[in-house]
């Protein structure tokens, strides 16, 4: 007996730890079902679903890190930085991973969606959403900051640039039909998935450390 309860243990313990980060898979493959759906009666184009499908693990990556708030637990607490590139030398170092993490979406929009060949374009785009994760901030205890408005353009700025050197040396590579509304038709599915799915199954999963008291 003492064996066996040490074996349930040791299952409930995995099961414990496991569970709740499953969370973190479960929404990607969410997509992927969802987009395979959309392959099948919209898209009927493999390699732009495969596009999407990297380009939504992107956006659902950028919505983590940036910890965007979710429908189970918003409260509004603002805390402001609004001077442009106040203090900014005492936080280099989060200023250039705020580059890094937005060059991939400067990169993705003119590959993706040939309406971002123009820099105007992909300026406008890559501030709205910027200041749209920032205003989030406004509802999870974090800061907005300007500064980070200004070093997530910045980032995906120079992925614009070399997304379009990569259009004049692979010009093959860029030869798509992607649709305009295609592009917001991705940013509404991966924010609907982290803004309510993700809470939704995360509460679920974590859930099961009361497995013991159903067991026992």
């Amino acid at each position: 007996m003492p064996a066996k309860d040490e074996t349930m243990q040791g299952i409930l313990s995995f099961l414990n730890f496991i569970f709740p980060r499953l969370s973190t898979l479960l929404s990607p493959c969410v997509i992927l079902l969802i987009l395979l759906i959309l392959q099948k009666l919209y898209f009927k184009d493999f390699k732009k679903m495969v596009l999407y499908m990297i380009f939504s693990m992107y956006l659902i990556a950028v919505f983590r890190v940036t910890k965007l708030p979710d429908s189970l637990h918003m409260h509004f607490n603002p805390r402001l930085q609004l001077i442009p590139f106040y203090d900014i030398q005492n936080d280099l170092f989060n200023s250039f991973l705020n580059i890094c993490l937005f060059i991939p979406f400067g990169f993705f929009l003119p590959a993706l969606w040939r309406k971002f060949f123009s820099f105007k374009n992909t300026l406008i785009t890559a501030l709205c959403f910027t200041t749209f994760i920032e205003l989030t901030q406004l509802f999870c205890n974090r800061l907005t900051d300007v500064n980070d408005i200004i070093t997530n353009t910045l980032g995906a700025l120079i992925g614009f640039c070399v997304c379009r050197l990569f259009t004049k040396s692979f010009p093959k590579l860029f030869q798509h039909e992607f649709k305009k509304r295609e592009c917001v038709l991705i940013f509404a599915i991966t924010f609907s998935i982290v803004f309510f799915l993700d809470p939704i199954i995360y509460g679920f999963l974590k859930d099961v450390e009361k497995l013991p008291v159903f067991l026992v």
